[in-house]
């Protein structure tokens, strides 16, 4: 019996010790891995040390030769006015918890939001700050509706990101602006160009005047399509684009003294000939800060034309969440491909669509299917994150503003990897797999000339995050 005990003794302590986090010896590379996966949410992982002895089947994440490509700003998402007025009828105690997990290190740290200038195709209704036809200098201008619920979910997101960076994108000028009269479809007409640059200067100018600091807009969202009269869209030509960012809003900005940065494009990678196109003019390149970016078509590789002809560009993905009928394939892989993709080829940050909707992908005023970031359910309260959130709340707590996207080769096929280099020195490397069936996938980092192997799961999509501590250069 007392063997016996033993032998259950000794079990119970082997079984307590393999639970462990490996904890480096003296001398050796200080690291922690962290993981996700689809049975387990983020933990951390034990994990053999770094060696001598590299696997040489496997290609490493070589930290060693990786330079840095461009800096890192920040992930954020959009505070539509649907979003908001989903957090508006919430639980205020709910309200809080669910924007603290949003907006602080506990949860997806996000520190950028992306506000709409009057009603996208996510909103309660439509609506415009100004519906007096020919109305050019604005006397009638008015956000009085945003005072309602979307000024005041944005101020309470400062009270968690004091630091939080506000920008800004129209999807509809009013229709009295457009051939076709209306707020859905329709292109801007070039005699209300300077109408177009003076309601841009009124919102800035208003909610400034209300506390809200716009810290960069885009001229227009999506401007090579009118969405076919489906959604609030306005089709803005290059041409139109060109003297609005190059030449009348500078203008007017300035003489309102307003700071806000402009930014060009906001539309699909399959553009980029266009933004070549605008960026040949001097006075745009003079006057814009940046060029947005969504994914819906072509590949973010694209992106690498503008910053090979203009070395320096700043770029930022504005606008990808998740859909409600794509929810087979966009796994967190899938996401992690798309973010990836985008902060690898250029990008300094990653937005997504919506932080919350109902189940039913609601408000909704256009014909698109997305989904929340979060999805909230009024009638129950109940709150459920996305697998885009899971690839958030991966990366996102651990890289700082101002760190370096590391410029690295993708170490498979079947897996992509971002590295970044935080200002202190600090290495964060996550990698994103997805579910091969019976398969052993492994990933390789080499650091100092030494290697960690590191197996992945089997039989599961996995993330996994590597930190390798600061000081060790």
């Amino acid at each position: 019996m007392i063997k016996l005990l033993s032998l259950i003794t000794a079990l119970l302590l082997c079984a307590a010790s393999s639970a462990q986090v490996y904890v480096p010896k003296e001398g050796e590379i200080r690291f922690k891995v962290l993981q996700t996966t689809k049975d387990k949410p983020l933990h951390q992982i034990r994990t053999s040390s770094f060696t001598r002895h590299p696997f040489t089947t496997l290609k490493s994440i070589d930290l060693d030769v990786a330079k840095p490509s461009h800096e890192y700003f920040g992930c954020g998402v959009s505070m539509t006015d649907a979003s908001c007025w989903i957090l508006s009828q919430m639980d205020p105690e709910a309200r809080h918890k669910l924007l603290k997990d949003a907006f602080t290190t506990r949860g997806m740290n996000l520190s950028m939001v992306r506000l709409n200038c009057g009603a996208s195709d996510y909103s309660t209704e439509l609506y415009n700050y100004n519906d007096t036809p020919g109305d050019v200098e604005m006397e009638h201008f008015s956000i009085a509706r945003d005072e309602a619920y979307l000024i005041p979910v944005v101020k309470q997101i400062y009270t968690y990101c004091p630091d939080l960076f506000v920008y800004s994108a129209v999807w509809s000028v009013p229709g009295w602006m457009k051939d076709s009269g209306a707020m859905c479809g329709g292109s801007l007409l070039d005699e209300y160009m300077p109408a177009f640059a003076n309601y841009w200067a009124a919102y800035l100018d208003a909610y400034r005047k209300a506390g809200i600091e716009i810290d960069a807009f885009s001229v227009q969202n999506e401007p090579a399509t009118d969405q076919r009269g489906y959604n609030p869209a306005t089709y803005v030509s290059a041409k139109q684009e060109i003297e609005l960012a190059g030449r009348l809003l500078p203008a007017v900005l300035k003489k309102k003294g307003l700071k806000s940065q402009i930014w060009a494009w906001d539309h699909d990678y399959g553009g980029w000939e266009r933004v070549m196109e605008v960026l040949a003019d001097k006075d745009v390149r003079k006057n814009i800060s940046a060029v947005a970016w969504h994914p819906y078509s072509g590949k973010p590789s694209m992106m690498k034309n503008i910053t090979k002809e203009y070395p320096g560009t700043v770029m930022h993905l504005t606008e990808r969440g998740p859909n409600l009928v794509m929810t087979d394939v966009q796994d967190p892989k899938w996401f992690a491909d798309v973010i990836f993709g985008a902060l690898n080829n250029g990008c300094s940050s990653y937005s997504s669509w919506n932080l919350v909707l109902d189940p039913d992908g609601q408000p909704c005023t256009g014909r698109y299917a997305c989904g929340g970031l979060e999805t909230v359910d009024l009638e129950t309260g109940e709150v459920t994150k996305s697998h885009q959130y899971t690839v958030f709340h991966q990366f996102s707590p651990y890289v700082r503003r101002g760190a370096k996207i590391m410029s690295i080769e993708q170490p498979d096929e079947d897996i992509t990897a971002i590295t970044f280099l935080n200002p202190d020195g600090e290495y964060v490397i996550c990698v994103a797999a997805g579910h091969k069936p019976k398969t052993r996938q492994r990933v390789q980092v080499k650091f100092k000339d030494q290697y960690l192997g590191l197996p992945l799961p089997m039989e599961t999509w996995s993330l996994t995050t590597i930190i390798i501590e600061k000081g060790q250069n």
